[in-house]
């Protein structure tokens, strides 16, 4: 294994719905119906016949303590940067109603129920759990050096799954985790690399809801469009496809995907022309532009699957259009520090490898965040973006759609804060003893449930 998340959610601790992972429908879960009161709040009717692992009652009251610790600034909690910068204020009505109230109001609540784990009540508001108690098919054993180990929960709500117990191991290595599988000694393996992925009655490839991309700190160079545009120009993306990376990635426009409300069709993939691209630099040194000067391109460890080597081959690429680029890994730790807000004052000019996954339905998870002045992870500062996003976070329907579309038409065309990369492709290896069909969520909610035993 090689992420967490995929431990807890929905294994362990539930959410109140859940997203289809084919087209983002939103689903019942720990929620049985939710409806609109207007001015910011929803009504939220919770299952009935639920009990967390500790005997505890799920009740409007643990509802209204997990959705608290959530927003506590003591706790980091992924699923909270995509509701940044909105305040949840949860009301317990009875024991199996509770009131959301955003501020401001959120049209798309029924998904940000999607994001919301509903952790017993005794887990502490402000500290980590090294010991997650939820409602959900498994409870936590034991976290120790040889792995996190789970066991089916017996008494749960929902259909009983096939799997008794279930051990995560942590390997840094994709051949030796697809070796793993291969022996027997595990049965499934994520993060597989193209190279590892020689058997193909094990070996499944499927997309995983990430986009890549390189994003500019708006440093000089970097501050100029020529030398935006020319990085665009320069990537052969073609190149590293099937050699680099899977011959399944797809080659992306924007930083959502064709699935999520808000993409733009009509962008088009930028073509490779390295001869434009050493125009345009030289365009920019004879007007003073300090091209010779040095660009960061910062990767981070253990993000995807050969990162390292799409990086040095991307290095060259620029290089070869006269910029002066050098390659630079760093843990994630401090990668972060380099990514969120607020920025560190001396950081110079530099370009950052990233990966976003957007598999809920709407592009509001990704545009405020990654573009409007105030997101937490944006280098932009464009009115007409920031007014376009604020205006269809707002709005429901067709016109919602055409606003983020037009934001990702400004985006792309006039401001150019990256260069797109791809949609991405997981390799999974699934071993005899079982049956697993990953989807677009396998990466980041896998469940145990899913999985069937061959007897």
């Amino acid at each position: 294994m090689n992420g967490i998340n995929t431990i807890v959610k929905e294994n362990i601790v539930e959410t109140l719905t859940v997203l289809d992972p084919n087209d983002s429908k939103v689903l019942p879960r720990l929620a049985t119906k939710w409806e609109d009161q207007g001015n910011g709040t929803w009504r939220i009717s919770l299952r009935e016949g639920v009990g967390f692992h500790d005997g505890k009652p799920f009740n409007a009251d643990a509802v209204v303590k997990a959705i608290t610790r959530m927003q506590s600034t003591g706790v980091t909690c992924l699923d909270r940067t995509k509701i940044a910068n909105v305040k949840l204020t949860a009301t317990a009505v009875d024991d199996k109603t509770v009131d959301i109230h955003a501020d401001p109001a959120q049209v798309l609540m029924p998904v940000f129920l999607s994001f919301m784990g509903i952790t017993g009540p005794d887990t502490s508001p402000t500290e980590l759990s090294r010991a997650p108690v939820g409602t959900g098919p498994f409870q936590f054993v034991s976290w120790d050096g040889d792995g996190v180990k789970l066991k089916r929960n017996d008494n749960y709500w929902g259909k009983k799954p096939e799997v008794e117990n279930a051990t995560y191991v942590f390997r840094g290595e994709s051949a030796l985790r697809a070796a793993m599988v291969k022996t027997g000694e595990a049965d499934i393996a994520f993060a597989i690399a193209p190279q590892d992925a020689d058997d193909p009655k094990m070996d499944k490839a499927f997309l995983n809801g990430e986009t890549t991309r390189i994003r500019f700190v708006m440093q000089p160079p970097l501050d100029d469009i020529r030398i935006r545009q020319a990085l665009n120009l320069g990537l052969d993306r073609q190149a590293l496809i099937g050699t680099v990376l899977s011959d399944k990635v797809v080659p992306a426009t924007q930083f959502i995907l064709p699935k999520i409300n808000g993409y733009n069709p009509d962008l088009k993939v930028w073509p490779y022309d390295p001869d434009k691209a050493a125009a345009l630099v030289a365009e920019a040194k004879a007007a003073g532009v300090p091209v010779d000067k040095p660009i960061r391109l910062i990767g981070r460890t253990n993000f995807f699957a050969n990162e390292p080597e799409l990086l040095e081959a991307t290095q060259q690429m620029w290089q070869a259009i006269g910029l002066n680029v050098k390659v630079e890994m760093m843990e994630s730790a401090e990668w972060l520090k380099l990514v969120n807000k607020p920025y560190p004052a001396d950081r110079t000019a530099m370009m950052i490898q990233e990966m976003h996954d957007n598999n809920n339905g709407d592009a509001a998870f990704t545009m405020y965040f990654r573009y409007h002045s105030k997101g937490q992870q944006s280098e932009m500062n464009n009115p007409q973006v920031d007014g376009l996003i604020d205006k269809a976070m707002a709005e429901t329907g067709e016109q919602r759609t055409k606003d983020f579309q037009e934001a990702n038409r400004i985006i792309a065309d006039e401001v150019i804060p990256a260069v797109p990369q791809y949609h991405m492709v997981s390799q999974m290896r699934v071993g005899p003893r079982v049956n697993y069909e990953p989807n677009g969520l396998s990466t980041v909610q896998f469940e145990l449930s899913d999985i069937t035993l061959n007897k």
